[in-house]
């Protein structure tokens, strides 16, 4: 990715003023949500305080012959690599993985604490465990037939799942999407019939997904889930889940004749890398909307947001459905939404003065209208920066109202500084 520009969200006394925020345009109104839990992995190493580096319950896959080891994750320039690479003679673990009956039914070799590995994976799992709210990755996922790249949750009763992304390298216009729990909810009826079917599947987009940076989301409410890919709403789930859950990003390997076969060939490079701009969870403005239901076991963070601003590749914003999916794209459901506005607080091109750099997802410039007006009356708008991301710019400390307007719906909201 190339960069524009660099801009570094605040710390301290200015950050605490100017809050990321995100709007969630539709047809018939603006949804407001608050920045609640993420990373931008800014820092050298991963940050323990938010994740696990390897699953929970150790990751060692004997059916796979896998394993996620925490040294397949580094960060550099504001990217987590998940890699996966191929594993030569054995690797050691620590004894509680090791089922040793399973070892031996999938033909998995032991010796010591030591397993006869095809590959070494990774995996990041967040420490805490919500229910409800926006998630969201800005990803690029690499190509390779065999490669399997996630971004999901897992619910805290081992059984409730949401599949917001699963990859293929084989496959780089699809995406799949998919939910899991103990009553086989991913279990709908066709008609005329009552044929069981399962609700997720492949969603072909009109373009590449893999080798370019794609924003994969997702909305989970009481009983709904609406999936996005670049802002582009692609399916709609009418169900709800027990528990809070973790929000999990992976690299696998798929082995042929198991799930997600087939799996690498000659062809497939390796290491393969799966590399992440950010993570990040949102929630509603007004704890009404969830109504009983709110974020268990999480805490609001109070590390401030950092990242590098790049640029984004423009056809990325140019999505579209391809080919539609019964039982997993919903018409009536998705024909009001459009887009998401971000709105993220940085600093200024001088480095002096706030601003907030808006970033356009679904939506073009023209679709949305932001002005902003300080006490005495003046009136300012974003400069533009690219096709879809804008700036800002709060030229003295003050007062003022921002006003966020689409299809004839808005919202206002007041900031100091």
């Amino acid at each position: 990715m190339k960069q524009l520009f660099t801009f570094l969200l605040f710390a301290g006394q200015l950050h605490a003023q100017l809050e990321p925020r995100m709007f969630q345009v539709k047809k018939d109104g603006i949804t407001v949500w608050n920045y609640y839990f993420g990373d931008d992995f800014e820092s050298p190493n991963v940050d323990e305080t938010k994740w696990h580096k390897r699953y929970p319950w150790g990751g060692l896959l004997a059916d796979q012959k896998q394993y996620a080891a925490p040294e397949m994750l580094s960060q550099s320039g504001g990217i987590l690599h998940l890699k996966a690479n191929v594993n030569k003679g054995f690797y050691p673990v620590e004894e509680w993985m090791i089922n040793r009956e399973e070892a031996k039914k999938y033909g998995m070799e032991v010796q010591g604490n030591a397993v006869q590995l095809d590959y070494l994976t990774s995996c990041i799992w967040s420490k805490q465990a919500f229910r409800y709210g926006y998630f969201e990755i800005r990803a690029k996922v690499p190509s390779g037939q065999g490669l399997w790249p996630a971004f999901w949750l897992y619910g805290q009763n081992s059984k409730d799942e949401i599949d917001f992304m699963e990859m293929k390298g084989e496959r780089p216009n699809d995406v799949h999407i998919d939910v899991h729990c103990p009553d086989s909810c991913e279990k709908v009826s066709t008609k005329p019939f009552g044929i069981q079917k399962n609700w997720g599947g492949w969603v072909k987009m009109n373009q590449k997904l893999t080798d370019e940076f794609v924003t994969y989301s997702g909305v989970w409410l009481p009983g709904s889930l609406t999936y996005f890919v670049n802002g582009v709403p692609v399916s709609h789930y009418a169900g709800d889940f027990d528990t809070p859950m973790n929000v999990i990003a992976n690299m696998a390997v798929a082995r042929d004749g198991y799930a997600f076969n087939p799996g690498p060939n000659a062809a497939t490079k390796f290491p393969a890398d799966y590399e992440v701009d950010y993570i990040r969870v949102w929630k509603l403005t007004s704890d009404n909307e969830y109504k009983t239901s709110k974020f268990l076991g999480a805490k609001p963070s109070v590390t401030p947001l950092k990242y590098v601003t790049l640029t984004y590749d423009d056809l990325a914003h140019e999505t579209e459905i391809r080919k539609k999916v019964r039982f997993v794209y919903d018409k009536k459901k998705l024909a009001k939404e459009v887009g998401f506005i971000s709105m993220l607080p940085t600093y200024g091109p001088d480095g002096k003065e706030g601003a907030y750099q808006i970033d356009l997802n679904g939506l073009n410039s023209a679709d949305v209208n932001i002005q902003m007006i300080d006490s005495e009356n003046n009136h300012y708008q974003p400069i533009q920066i690219e096709t879809h991301r804008q700036i800002l710019l709060f030229p003295n400390k003050g007062s003022y109202q921002i006003t966020i307007e689409s299809g004839g719906h808005q919202t206002k909201f007041t900031v100091t500084i």
